[in-house]
């Protein structure tokens, strides 16, 4: 997105408040800061050194861009050293809990203004009742589907309402009829197959509850007979040849969609734009639910916290105030397609979110989304069960595989007791 001219001496005007929301701030400060890798030149640029350096002319900005499938890892390494470096960085909103337990983020009560984000983002980026981490790209998923290939194999096109979605009895059997191993082409995928932000909603369709309501036990929730019997029926989908195994970066399988191999996804909003510049001709509809369970939908995403060993402690906080202006949250929302953490910016946005695939988010975020616990041992729960979920992708069998993993996360949680 270009900002217009309004839009600039809108911000410009805005920036005389902003510079002083720290008090004096030193001329030329740099401040480091860790985004996405996925977050292309433009999306970074446009949506957020461009609307933030508006407001906070004085302050120069450090942009590191991490691969998603390093961050994680390479946040730990950093953070650990426990020095300066970063002054800001971007959070998984799950893992602001394990972050602040950790003393990695500063408090950010009275900085931000809770009662404009939606709720349940106000829930994932807190810590005992404080918040840590500033939310600006909330996520959904919805099924992805190529219309050439329904056509071809002679099925209706899923439907858009949310109270006639698929089951995922019925995904499996369309998605066994629109595979052709001689052609190449796979019936279903979901773009994070690993990930507990899209396998978790299995499960919990069947009434599973991910983690003890403490956050701190696995063992009865991750392998309760939901888990059990929701990640039993996605094996199908890899031993009958309707899903590809081993696929783990989303963007291989947004270029196996976009290349015409791949009949239904189940994947980010964000894959939009790469969709639309693709070949393929291509429809929305809600991500599916078990014929005997309810619709349960992904929600939570990006947020930014501070490094509370920052050297820059004041200018990171204007960071902090200058990324939740409405103004900056608009240019990246419009840069990138994620559904907005700022209530307010549905309406503000009505030009933007329009169209089956938001009317669709904007139903789930407010009757089926579900948040990824809470625990202050997140990143160890998650990487623990994607070793899971990669086993029983492979063949392991789904019970023996989950009570390991859950004994495991269980002795990881303890240290948190």
């Amino acid at each position: 997105m270009k900002l217009s001219r309004r839009d600039i001496v809108k911000l410009s005007a805005a920036g005389a408040a902003a510079v002083a929301f720290g008090g004096q701030a030193k001329a030329d400060t740099t401040l480091k800061v860790i985004s996405l890798g996925s977050w292309n030149e433009t999306v970074t640029s446009e949506g957020l050194v461009k609307p933030i350096k508006a407001l906070l002319p004085s302050v120069q900005l450090d942009i590191e861009r991490l691969p998603f499938n390093q961050l994680m890892q390479a946040l730990d390494v950093r953070l650990g050293a426990r020095n300066a470096d970063p002054d800001v960085y971007i959070v998984d909103g799950p893992l602001t809990a394990s972050y602040a337990s950790r003393g990695h983020l500063l408090e950010l009560d009275g900085i931000v203004d809770k009662s404009a984000i939606a709720p349940s983002a106000v829930i994932a980026s807190s810590y005992k009742g404080k918040l840590y981490s500033a939310p600006l790209a909330n996520t959904a998923t919805v099924l992805f589907y190529n219309k050439a290939l329904f056509r071809k194999a002679n099925i209706a096109f899923p439907e858009t309402d949310p109270g006639k979605r698929l089951t995922w009895e019925k995904t499996h059997e369309f998605g066994k009829a629109l595979a052709s191993k001689a052609e190449g082409v796979w019936g279903f995928a979901w773009d994070q197959s690993e990930r507990p932000y899209e396998m978790l909603p299995l499960g919990q369709s069947l009434g599973g509850v991910a983690l003890a309501p403490d956050g701190l036990k696995a063992s009865g929730f991750l392998d309760s007979e939901p888990f059990i019997d929701a990640w039993t029926f996605m094996q199908k989908f890899y031993s009958d040849g309707v899903s590809p195994r081993g696929l783990f970066d989303i963007p291989v399988v947004w270029e196996l969609f976009s290349s015409g191999k791949l009949a239904m996804m189940v994947g980010l909003t964000a894959a939009w734009d790469t969709f639309a510049k693709s070949n393929v001709e291509f429809g929305v509809a809600p991500i599916p639910c078990f014929s005997s369970g309810k619709p349960v939908s992904t929600t939570g995403g990006w947020t930014f916290g501070i490094n509370p060993r920052s050297a820059h402690l004041d200018q990171a906080k204007d960071f902090i105030r200058a990324l939740m202006n409405p103004a900056t949250q608009e240019a990246f929302l419009r840069a990138r397609p994620y559904p907005p953490f700022l209530t307010d910016m549905w309406a503000r946005m009505a030009d933007y979110y329009t169209g089956d695939m938001w009317k669709i988010v904007r139903h789930e975020y407010e009757t089926t989304a579900v948040p990824r616990p809470t625990t202050p041992g997140y990143r160890e729960y998650e990487e623990l069960l994607r070793l899971a979920l990669r086993d029983i992708q492979m063949g392991a069998d789904p019970k023996t595989s989950l009570t390991a993993a859950a004994q495991k996360v269980d002795r990881e949680l303890r240290k948190y007791r």
